[in-house]
């Protein structure tokens, strides 16, 4: 770490790194101007969680929020004072073979060993604590539906950029036949008739909701019900005390204006499903997410573009502040290539692949001792990746094949003493490939946002500079998985030929850190 100046207030490290004081006094003065929202953009290895622990420090009260409950723990053992606070699913039940989520006191019994609950003294502890880190879905629940937190004067929102997506997945409505059937209720999804017909359902279907609602509520306080029996009727009013409060929210906002919905009908082997998505979120930010509050900490490596960032949550231009600090890693020890090899688009992904396929068998005799990571953008780039590379290569794939798959398929990566290479569609975000754990990288495709969801397709109709700042998100997170320290390097190469073009139209909106490390292929 840099020592620029003997820290003061309440930051929590003997010394600064180069932007942190600066960001961290400019942050102080926004909040003392009356601005309510303060955003930080800050690259990777710039001290982001320093600045926000000073300020939490420094409000009395406040919650730090994260994206994934990997970033909840890193805070904690880096800050203890900062209380840990997990969904009910992370914590065991101390009565039954079972978590907290499925615990026999939510059908209202209770047992002595309920005393000691971990997830209820865990609770308890982060309700006390001056500063407690969630993450974003279960702040919203217990802010929403459950209670019990009260009103704090500071909140952060570590991972800022994911907000937008914390919300539409708080707010969206998945009514899956199967579920249904699975809740008590033997409704079948209307006829593909139009939009209108599946809002009429959806409505239609609140009442019902309702009165099963209390029909399970009656059958587990009875207390008669094998230990089975009980678990699935608890799983199955969770699951509509989910959907009633989402429908609800859905129902209402519907005669607002300027918020409109889309739906989309999905096929799945367990049977079919409607899933309702607002088209902005931004009207549901100030009740759902902002409210409680009196002032917000935003901090992102990937803000780019502050005008769309801050209309996508709702906020006005005038009420925020906006800083933004250099990166301190040496460009030379993360150089972008430039590599176009070949059209990655829909019309022309099929003559494409191969040739992407013998760029990227290049790339793994170029790195045949070193780690990397391959972002293939899509399950089918990946599939072919995987399916196309010579055998001397193809030993060194570690891969999956769908979400569930991820975590195993990191793990393995992370674990294997060999020259690995990760190929993923999906791990863009939220993974720290540090030193040789992916000494090069790869973003095969320009990841533009896909339009096959009706969501998306509104949304960059209605703002097209969301789409671009959402794809040029991508880019600049993707390309920040595998540098980690200023000591730390690795080379990204980009292989789509519309990677050039694409870059070039977008360059107001990308920082000068990352424009910096271009380098001739």
């Amino acid at each position: 770490m840099i020592a620029w100046a003997v820290p003061s207030g309440g930051f929590p490290f003997a010394s600064y790194r180069e932007g942190q004081r600066e960001a961290l006094e400019a942050a102080r003065e926004a909040f003392d101007d009356g601005k309510r929202f303060v955003v930080i953009e800050a690259p990777t290895g710039a001290g982001k969680s320093a600045i926000a622990v000073a300020l939490a420090r420094e409000a009395g009260s406040s919650y730090v929020l994260t994206a994934q409950k990997v970033l909840q723990q890193q805070y904690h053992r880096d800050f203890p004072e900062l209380a840990l606070m997990k969904g009910r699913s992370n914590y065991p039940c101390l009565v039954a073979p079972t978590h907290a989520a499925a615990a026999p006191c939510l059908t209202g019994r209770r047992f002595p060993a309920c005393d000691d609950c971990p997830y209820f003294v865990a609770k308890d502890v982060a309700m006390a604590a001056s500063a407690v880190t969630l993450n974003y879905a279960y702040y919203l629940a217990e802010l929403n539906y459950a209670g019990g937190f009260r009103d704090r004067e500071l909140l952060v929102l570590d991972e800022a950029h994911n907000a937008e997506g914390a919300l539409m997945g708080f707010v969206q409505v998945t009514l899956g036949e199967a579920w249904l059937a699975r809740a008590g209720i033997t409704r079948r999804l209307p006829p593909p008739l139009g939009d209108e017909a599946y809002f009429d359902f959806a409505e239609d279907l609140v009442p019902e909701l309702l009165e099963r609602g209390r029909e399970l509520d009656s059958e587990l306080r009875s207390g008669d019900l094998p230990e089975a029996a009980t678990l699935a009727r608890l799983q199955a009013k969770q699951w509509l005390d989910t959907q009633l409060a989402r429908l609800e929210l859905l129902v209402g906002s519907r005669d607002e204006d300027g918020v409109d919905w889309v739906v989309e009908r999905r096929r799945a082997p367990n049977g079919e499903s409607l899933e309702f998505k607002p088209v902005e979120v931004a009207p549901f930010a100030e009740p759902l997410l902002f409210r409680g509050t009196r002032k917000v900490l935003m901090l992102s490596a990937t803000v780019l573009d502050p005008r769309t960032f801050l209309r996508g949550l709702g906020i006005e231009e005038d009420d925020a502040a906006v800083i933004r600090t250099p990166s301190s890693f040496p460009p030379e020890n993360r150089p972008l290539v430039l590599q176009p090899v070949t059209r990655l688009t829909r019309h022309h992904l099929a003559a494409g692949l191969p040739k992407l396929v013998d760029a990227i068998a290049e790339l793994f005799e170029r790195h045949a001792d070193e780690k990397g990571v391959i972002h293939a953008h899509s399950y089918r780039i990946a599939r072919a990746i995987e399916q196309g590379l010579p055998e001397e290569h193809r030993w060194r794939v570690v891969t999956h094949h769908d979400a569930a798959e991820r975590d195993a398929a990191l793990e393995a990566h992370l674990a294997s003493d060999e020259p690995t290479v990760l190929l993923s569609p999906s791990m863009t975000e939220g993974i720290d490939l540090v030193e040789d754990l992916a000494r090069w990288q790869v973003l095969c495709k320009v990841p533009y946002p896909y339009l096959g969801d009706p969501q998306v397709a509104r949304r960059m109709e209605r703002d097209p500079g969301w789409y671009d700042w959402r794809t040029c998100l991508s880019i600049v997170q993707a390309y920040g998985r595998s540098v980690r320290s200023e000591d730390d390097y690795a080379v990204t190469y980009l292989l789509d030929a519309d990677f050039p073009g694409y870059l070039r139209r977008q360059r107001a909106r990308l920082p000068g850190w990352f424009l910096e490390a271009f380098r001739e292929a």
